[in-house]
């Protein structure tokens, strides 16, 4: 114990009384003797500082921790080491303990999200020097007055590693708590290895302390909440706050928190804070004036606190016997305003600070996230001071999922769940991108899809049902699919991984009333589409979240058998809806085809649905030639022979089957219906445009390449998807290949292009990489935002696309992409060999980093 006047620090700083003790040490009131202000003087216990090493280590990282300035992070002020002590002297700081402030109950999320947005920032500034702060929890977490409301401020930082043994030691942890118990990470429970997700887990034990006023586990003893952070599933946060059931994106935050798994958690303390700037824009993007609120503590609430660390390894102090005032002067208190709380269906974006008294306003997110597919443009508007914003947009939103889905994973294998969820992405995914919508997000069984046409959205949810029915005519009844698809139309705000505003709030409501297998929408959905495309009724209405008005809802109107919407090809340029019923007359004609009368009237009735076919192939040529799979359902050829007229419909091109096969991952049936096809026809374009698929399939690329440049202008001309999904992965795996870029500079330039600047805005993949290989190579990529795009392959598991990403991303000297490589810097690194350091891109990704920050400064 140091007694009260004594000088510590070669005589810089003075003991004025104890404030508290913990498991690591004792805290002081001290003075800085030179400036006479008050601090927080730290002393490790003797027993510690004994230890062998530890003197040199606790000047090590006593360094690396007052290196760290934020406002949200207590600042360390001095450090040494004084007689038998080592000491650690903070600023002290005024107000109450986040404990304290959660005794009357949780805060409510107008107060809480700022407050939790300022802690995010702060951890990320910890996270930024290297350093895991090992114990948070809301004793370690102050509440002071600040110029603009209320500061949160981070205390304790990484000392939890100052008595964590550094590899190779022998010094013993036993009797070390490293952490609280009821805050601690499943790692830290099962002494595993920790890293900054570590105490990202943390965060979301102290977010859901803060919101539901509850941990979301019950322990009660040290020994059980160890097991519960372990290996059982939390409580439910809108269960423990029924409250907040309306904020999806924020329950969505929190559970994400608490995943077990490391890699499902937020991977960062910046995606952290940007993920709660966009919940409290969610909050009050549309309650204009909701900000930051003054808070005065009500009367019974404790008002004063100078016990600052004392709380950190225990519990709290009492405070001293003066007691430090709280918002002295009596600040009038901004009751927090319960807006219309927009629910956010997932995270991301970030918000700054408008006009005066307008509140935070939503702004794009620090990586630079484009709107709709246009960095900075397109939808980003700017304030006064030149602060981008995310402009609001008038788009139709589109919500899905499976039913029964929670139900079905908790009874089904992990082998099965993966089954399950691979076969619904690859059924509906393509459908999104074919309506020309943009995926936001995709949870589990959940897409978000934003669509500019209401139309657009409609269409894919009918093409998307058709698709689920098809399917489910082919698997026992335990392996169908059954899903609900949703929509509604409004003004948003749509950042990367973010729809903001009330119409996501209505969507959501629609989905609690929806049925499975049917598209239902709002009426602004109805109002605003062509109703010419499809047939809706009425199917009751819904309550507006938080109002009395009554919203009337539709449905498509279903077929009386067969597909539910009559089996449509539905393309984003309307052909499948014209082209649906026509195919549907030609194969009724056909089925009726037979002999005399009846074959007669057939015949007719087969050549007025042919000749509107032909009518139309020109317009609908481009569209048919780049689906395959559409192909092999649709007319294949119309010829008119002689006199008479010979009809042939071909809903089965050999041709178009391999390649649709291919597509199902079925290469070895593609290639037993390859060998099947007559030798008189293996020149065929057709055929030789699926050869060369399936050669890609079997990684014979150089015969490939062969195949297709034997073909002729015309055979170059119909190159499907399939075709050059294969020749981008090849191009990214060897770009120096002279016959390959002969191949593609033999193709139809607007159409390659075309096609992988769509290809080049996808997640990561082979193909994705290689289209944007390509792109720049063939000097076309102005269409596609690099920046984003190579954002986008620093995901690869190709450490070798990731090292050339991070490099490329440099050279392009966009600061934006500073968060996306700090991401791929923070992954953990996976030893490969005795000589490897598991680099899979850190490397090239820190250096990056540093060339860009230079660049900045």
């Amino acid at each position: 114990m140091l007694a009260p006047d004594s000088l510590v620090l070669e005589g810089r700083f003075r003991v004025l009384r104890p404030l508290g003790s913990g498991g690591m040490g004792e805290v002081y009131l001290g003075e800085q003797v030179s400036l006479g202000r008050k601090v927080a003087i730290k002393v490790l216990h003797q027993d510690l500082h004994a230890q062998a090493g530890m003197a040199e280590r606790f000047k090590r990282e006593a360094r690396l921790l007052s290196a760290v300035e934020h406002p949200s992070v207590v600042h360390i002020v001095d450090f040494g080491e004084s007689g038998d002590h080592a000491c650690l002297v903070m600023e002290f700081v005024e107000g109450q303990s986040l404990y304290d402030v959660l005794l009357p109950g949780p805060m409510p999320p107008g107060r809480a999200l700022p407050l939790l947005q300022q802690l995010a920032e702060g951890l990320a500034a910890i996270h930024d020097k290297g350093i895991i702060h090992r114990d948070l929890k809301p004793e370690n977490v102050f509440i002071a007055p600040g110029a603009r409301g209320e500061q949160a401020r981070l205390l304790d930082f990484g000392i939890a590693r100052l008595v964590e043994p550094e590899a190779g030691s022998a010094v013993s942890q036993v009797g070390v708590v490293l952490g609280t118990p009821e805050y601690l990470s499943p790692e830290q429970a099962v002494g595993a290895k920790v890293d900054t997700r570590s105490d990202l887990y943390s965060f979301g034990v102290l977010m859901y302390r803060v919101l539901a006023g509850r941990l979301p586990f019950d322990g009660p003893s040290p020994r059980h909440f160890l097991a519960q952070h372990a290996s059982h599933a939390p409580l439910p946060l809108d269960r423990a706050a029924p409250s907040l059931s309306r904020y999806v994106g924020l329950l969505s935050l929190v559970m994400r928190l608490l995943e077990k798994d490391p890699a499902k958690r937020p991977q960062s303390a910046h995606e952290l804070a940007d993920a709660l700037a966009a919940a409290h824009s969610a909050l009050s993007a549309f309650t204009p004036g909701l900000g930051t609120p003054v808070y005065v503590p009500q009367p019974g609430t404790p008002s004063s606190g100078t016990a600052v660390f004392a709380g950190g390894e225990g519990a709290p102090a009492a405070a001293g016997p003066s007691g430090t005032a709280v918002f002295a002067g009596g600040a009038p208190a901004t009751a927090p305003a319960q807006g219309s709380g927009t629910a956010a269906f997932g995270v991301g974006g970030a918000y700054g600070t408008g006009p005066a008294g307008s509140g935070p306003m939503p702004v794009a997110m620090r990586t630079g996230t484009a709107v709709f597919g246009t960095r900075q443009s397109g939808g980003v508007a700017s304030v006064a001071g030149g602060a981008p914003v995310v402009k609001p947009q008038n788009l139709t939103v589109m919500l899905t999922d499976i039913r029964g889905f929670t139900e079905r994973t908790s009874r089904q294998t992990h082998e099965e769940n993966a089954r399950m969820l691979e076969t619904h992405d690859r059924l509906l995914m393509p459908l999104v991108k074919e309506h020309e919508g943009r995926l936001i997000q995709k949870r589990g069984d959940a897409l978000l899809v934003v669509f500019r046409s209401p139309t657009a959205g409609v269409l894919c949810g009918m093409a998307m049902q058709d698709r689920l029915w098809r399917h489910n005519q082919t698997v026992p009844p335990e392996e169908q699919l059954h899903v609900r698809v949703c929509l509604h139309a409004g003004e948003v705000l749509v950042t990367a991984d973010t729809v903001l505003g009330e119409p996501m709030e209505v969507v959501e409501s629609v989905e609690h009333v929806a049925a499975a297998d049917e598209v239902t929408f709002t009426e602004a959905v109805n109002l605003a589409r062509n109703r010419a495309e499809a047939t809706a009724e009425p199917c009751g209405t819904i309550t507006l979240p938080g109002r009395e008005e009554q919203l009337q809802l539709y449905r498509c109107q279903r077929a009386a058998e067969g597909p539910p919407f009559g089996d449509r090809f539905n393309p984003p340029n309307g052909v499948g809806a014209k082209l649906g019923p026509l195919l549907s007359r030609v194969k009724g004609a056909l089925s009726a085809a037979g002999t005399g009368t009846a074959a007669l009237s057939a015949k007719e009735r087969l050549r007025d649905s042919t000749r509107l076919v032909k009518e139309r192939l020109p317009e609908w040529g481009a569209a048919l030639r780049r689906e395959p799979r559409r192909l092999a359902m649709l007319v294949g050829a119309v010829a008119v022979l002689g006199g008479g007229v010979t009809w042939w419909v071909s809903l089965n091109a050999p041709g178009a089957r391999i390649l649709a096969l291919l597509e199902e991952g079925q290469k070895d049936e593609a290639l037993a219906r390859l060998k099947k096809v007559p030798d008189d026809e293996q020149k065929e374009p057709s055929i030789r445009r699926a050869r060369a698929a399936v050669l890609h399939a079997y990684g014979e690329h150089d015969k490939e390449h062969s195949q297709l440049q034997a073909l002729d202008e015309d055979g170059r001309a119909d190159v499907e998807d399939l075709v050059l999904d294969g020749l981008a992965e090849d191009f990214g795996n060897d770009e120096g290949d002279s016959g390959l870029r002969k191949v593609l500079g033999s193709l139809p330039r607007q159409r390659v292009l075309g096609y992988f600047e769509d290809l080049a805005e996808e997640e990561a993949s082979p193909r994705q990489w290689g289209a944007l290989r390509y792109l720049e190579f063939a000097k076309a990529a102005d269409g596609v935002d690099l920046v984003d795009a190579y954002e986008t392959a620093l995901e690869s598991k190709n450490c070798e696309v990731r090292r050339q990403a991070a490099r490329r991303l440099a050279a392009l000297g966009d600061t934006d992409a500073i968060g996306a490589l700090t991401r791929l810097t923070e992954q953990p690194r996976e030893k490969g060999g005795l000589f490897s350091n598991g680099d899979c891109g850190h490397d090239e990704a820190a250096a990056a980093i540093k060339k860009l920050k230079k660049k900045g400064d």
